[in-house]
C-alpha cells in the first residue's frame, strides 16, 4: 500500500503525517534508503517513523526487514524525539530490555521516552542501563529504599519524598526476580522471600499513580502458593486500574527465541488486552540464523564477539554433532549426570537449528552443558553478541566492557526488547 505523506524531522528522525488508512496496527513501505513504519492509533490517527537500511542490501517492505535493520543498526537514538514525552520508571530493571522496547514503541508513535528512574540491586547490571539511558536516575539499592510501606498502608515519609521527587509518571514497568517461580528450580524455592517483590509493583502504583503499568515474569508466577500475582492484580483493581494478564510468547512477535512470559498490564486510561497486544505485532516465526546470520565468525579479541574456549571433551561432543549431522547428543555421549539419571533437559548438549527459534537464552548460553547453545553452523557455542541478537538487542545497544560472566548474566536475565515494544505500543497508541 502506498503511503502519501509529508515529512518533518525530530532529532534526526523522519516523522510523517500519512493520509491513508491502515488495515492493521503496523504497515511497512519502502523508501529510498530505508523503510517507513506506520502505526495506526486507537483513534484512527497514523504515526510513522523512518529507519535507514543498515544492511546495505536493500529492504523489502516487511516487519522482518524492518526488525533486522533495527537489530543491525550501529547507531540510533534510543529516546527518539517528539512533541509528547512519556515519563517511564523501570523497577527491577536489569540492563533495560523493557525500557528499550518501550522507547522504540514511543519512537514508532512520534513520542519521546524519558527514563525517569531505574532500580535494580545489581549495580553492575544497572550500570549497563545507565550507559544506554544516561538521563535516568539509577538506584542500585533494594526496592525497600524507595518503597518501605506495604500495600494498603498510608504512605511513609520516604514514599512521600519519592512521589515529590519523580513527579507525574506515565508508565511503570518491571520484572521482579523470578527464581522462586521458575520451573527450572523444580519448585524448591516457592517460599523464596523475593517472590513477594511482585507486590512492590502494586505499592509503587499506590505511591505514584502512573497511568499505565507493565509487569513481566515467568509463567510459574501465576502458580505461586502465596498468590503474589493474584494479590497484585486485586490491589491494582482496587486502585481503579483496568487489568489484564496472560502469557506472551516472544517467538510469536518476532524474537528468534522460544521464551514465554507472564504479563500483567494495567491502565487508568484504556482497557488492556495481553492477547491483543501480542496479536497486534504477531509475525511468522523466525529462525536463529535470521538474527545472527550476518555475524562473521572470527577469532576476535573482543569478549562480546567470541565464545569461551571449550574443554577437550566439549570439543569432542561438538564435533560428534557436526560429523553426524545431529542436533541432539545421544545419551551415550553425555556425561554421567545426564546419562545415568532421569531428567527433562533434553536440549542440553544440543546444537541450534538454523531455521527454528532457539530455546530460552539463559545466563548459561556460553556452555554446551547448560542448554542447546551450540551454533547452528559453526563448531562452537554462541557468542554474547549472538545471544544478544537472539534476545532482540540491537547493535547500537552497548553492554560496556563487561567480562564474560557479567555479559552472560546481563544478557541471559534480560527481557527481549520486542516484548516491551509490543506491550508499550498496545498501551500508548
Amino acid at each position: 500500500m502506498s503511503l502519501w505523506c509529508t515529512r518533518t524531522t525530530y532529532m534526526g528522525f523522519a516523522v510523517r503525517t500519512v493520509d491513508s488508512e491502515l488495515s492493521g496496527v503496523e504497515q511497512y513501505t519502502a523508501e529510498e534508503g530505508g523503510l517507513v513504519r506506520a502505526i495506526r492509533g486507537r483513534d484512527g490517527s497514523i504515526s510513522t517513523s523512518f529507519l535507514p537500511d543498515s544492511t546495505g542490501r536493500g529492504l523489502e517492505p516487511s516487519a522482518a526487514s524492518y526488525d533486522l535493520s533495527w537489530l543491525t543498526s550501529p547507531a540510533l537514538s534510543i529516546s527518539g524525539g517528539g512533541s509528547h514525552v512519556v515519563r517511564v520508571v523501570d523497577l527491577f530493571a536489569g540492563c533495560g530490555g523493557l525500557s528499550l522496547g518501550v522507547a522504540e514503541a514511543c519512537r514508532a508513535l512520534g513520542y519521546e521516552m524519558w527514563p525517569v528512574l531505574a532500580n535494580d540491586i545489581d549495580a553492575r547490571v544497572l550500570s549497563v542501563y545507565g550507559l544506554n539511558f544516561p538521563e535516568a536516575e539509577l538506584v542500585d539499592d533494594p526496592i525497600e529504599s524507595l518503597l518501605d510501606g506495604s500495600c494498603g498502608d498510608a504512605l511513609t515519609e520516604n514514599e512521600k519524598i519519592l512521589k515529590r521527587r519523580i513527579g507525574e509518571i506515565d508508565l511503570v514497568i518491571g520484572g521482579p526476580p523470578c527464581q522462586g517461580h521458575s520451573d527450572f528450580n523444580n519448585h524448591t524455592r516457592n517460599d523464596d522471600p523475593k517472590n513477594e517483590l511482585y507486590l512492590r509493583m502494586a505499592r509503587f502504583c499506590e505511591v505514584v499513580g502512573p497511568a499505565h503499568v507493565i509487569i513481566e515474569n515467568v509463567p510459574g508466577v501465576e502458580r505461586d502458593r502465596h498468590q503474589v500475582a493474584q494479590r497484585t492484580w486485586s490491589r491494582l483493581s482496587d486502585l481503579g486500574y483496568r487489568c489484564d494478564s496472560g502469557i506472551v510468547d516472544a517467538s510469536r512477535i518476532g524474537v528468534a527465541q522460544r521464551r514465554k512470559r507472564s504479563v500483567t498490564m494495567a491502565s487508568l486510561e484504556v482497557s488492556p488486552s495481553v492477547t491483543q497486544a501480542e496479536a497486534e505485532v504477531s509475525v511468522p516465526t523466525r529462525g536463529v540464523m535470521w538474527a545472527i546470520g550476518d555475524l562473521v565468525s572470527s577469532e576476535s579479541d573482543s569478549m562480546f564477539d567470541s565464545s569461551p574456549r571449550p574443554a577437550a571433551v566439549t570439543s569432542d561432543r561438538i564435533d560428534y554433532l557436526f560429523d553426524r549431522g545431529l542436533h541432539d547428543l545421544p545419551d551415550s555421549e553425555r556425561p554421567d549426570c545426564h546419562r545415568l539419571k532421569r531428567h527433562s533437559y533434553v536440549s542440553v548438549y544440543g546444537r541450534m537449528h538454523a531455521e527454528l527459534p532457539s530455546q530460552t537464552i539463559t545466563t548459561g548460553f556460553g556452555a554446551m552443558g547448560r542448554g542447546r547453545y551450540v551454533h547452528p553452523t559453526e563448531r562452537r557455542t554462541i557468542t554474547p553478541h549472538e545471544a544478544a541478537r537472539i534476545q532482540f538487542f540491537p547493535d547500537f545497544f552497548t553492554f560496556g566492557d563487561a567480562g564474560r560472566t557479567l555479559l552472560q548474566k546481563t544478557i541471559g536475565n534480560a527481557v527481549p526488547p520486542k516484548m516491551g515494544y509490543a506491550l508499550g505500543l498496545h498501551l500508548l497508541r
